[in-house]
């Protein structure tokens, strides 16, 4: 996620330092202009903003406050940019030591999935205070649609509340199809008959056809960010 997500910044000629545990994996990055540093401490000098996209909470604390050099690299008042999935306890955490250390916090997880990111349509949930996100809006806008939902840690409140939606949703779908085919109606019909109506939605499409076409390779890593 974090490739697209500074390619589309790039492309927005934003001054782009990047880091990742691998780094080849951010090596492409420096063909469309970044600097691909050696440690966290390099991408974050003098940085106005930090944008952290790593795996879970702990990762993110590891990278972000067991290492000092990582925020004491940073601009004085850089807003530090916290764009995974974590718990919200750990984004309310998060937040207090940033300010602490006199920087802006905002949790900002986002919806939208693979495609999403390249496509800079994500929904990104910002938990932070109103200023904070008015001096991160436009940033944010280059990646998605970026919407303020309260404090810091409602961010992940708000994704944790988009995962019970999706998921009861493709529960719905399966049931659905499969009482649909058990009728005997043709799933994939059933799907085209129903777009545009109340029950259509990017997952009946998305998810439905990947029911149809028993393709259930999962996405990525589970992982609990209650």
């Amino acid at each position: 996620m974090g490739e697209p997500m500074a390619r589309n910044l790039l492309a927005a000629r934003y001054c782009v330092r990047a880091w990742n545990r691998s780094k080849e994996k951010a090596s492409a990055l420096a063909e469309k202009g970044a600097v691909v540093c050696d440690t966290p401490a390099a991408a974050t000098q003098s940085a106005n903003v930090l944008i952290c996209m790593l795996s879970d909470g702990p990762t993110c604390d590891a990278v972000l406050f067991h290492d000092k050099a990582v925020l004491a690299a940073l601009a004085p008042g850089a807003a530090v940019i916290v764009i995974s999935s974590i718990p919200v306890e750990t984004a309310v955490e998060q937040s207090r030591m940033s300010v602490e250390r006199s920087f802006r916090y905002l949790d900002a997880p986002v919806s939208g999935g693979q495609q999403g990111v390249i496509d800079a349509t994500l929904a990104i949930m910002a938990g932070c205070e109103p200023d904070t996100f008015e001096a991160a809006r436009e940033l944010l806008g280059v990646m998605g649609r970026p919407v303020r939902v309260g404090p810091a840690g409602t961010g992940q409140q708000t994704k944790l509340a988009n995962q019970l939606i999706v998921a009861n949703t493709i529960a719905a779908v399966a049931e659905a199809l499969l009482f649909a085919e058990r009728g005997g109606a043709d799933p994939a019909k059933v799907i085209e008959a129903l777009a545009g109506g109340f029950a259509d939605s990017p997952i009946l499409r998305k998810h439905g056809q990947r029911m149809i076409d028993e393709t259930f390779a999962p996405g990525g890593a589970e992982k609990s960010i209650s």
